[in-house]
């Protein structure tokens, strides 16, 4: 009786692991990073739809701050998972904030040319990692 005790009491550790093995890889919930590729695609969203002419600088600043704080967020949660996008989306952000800086309060049609460009391709660069994300993030 006290042999099958002891046995019992032995594999109790390793069903224990077993059950948080298993609560880990189905019906675990999404990853951490999905939340914040969310944010980061609605904020790019919002930065979409900025009146460049109307807003000058203030309303591009203020809305890429909005898209550069998520984007951040999301590619620190998501780096080690989707390096290749999170590399494109930096670099977009960068070259996007670059140009969103030499707009000055009445632009020119080169400066909003330049930074509705670069807006496209941050644009894109979220697309492409909301994609690749997706599969993850149901």
């Amino acid at each position: 009786m006290q042999r099958e005790h002891l046995g019992v009491r032995r594999m109790a550790p390793v069903l224990l692991a077993g059950v948080v093995l298993l609560g880990a890889g189905c019906g675990g919930g999404d990853p951490d990073y999905c939340s914040d590729v969310s944010d980061l695609e609605q904020s790019v969203k919002d930065l979409g739809s900025v009146d460049v002419v109307e807003g000058g600088r203030s309303a591009v600043t203020e809305a890429l701050d909005k898209v550069e704080g998520n984007a951040r967020a999301a590619v620190d949660s998501a780096k080690s998972d989707f390096p290749d996008e999170t590399s494109a989306l930096t670099k977009s952000i960068s070259d996007l904030k670059s140009s969103a800086g030499k707009l000055g309060e009445s632009p020119t049609p080169q400066q909003v040319a330049r930074s509705a460009a670069d807006v496209a391709v941050v644009a894109s660069a979220v697309e492409d990692f909301v994609n690749a994300t997706r599969s993850e993030c149901d």
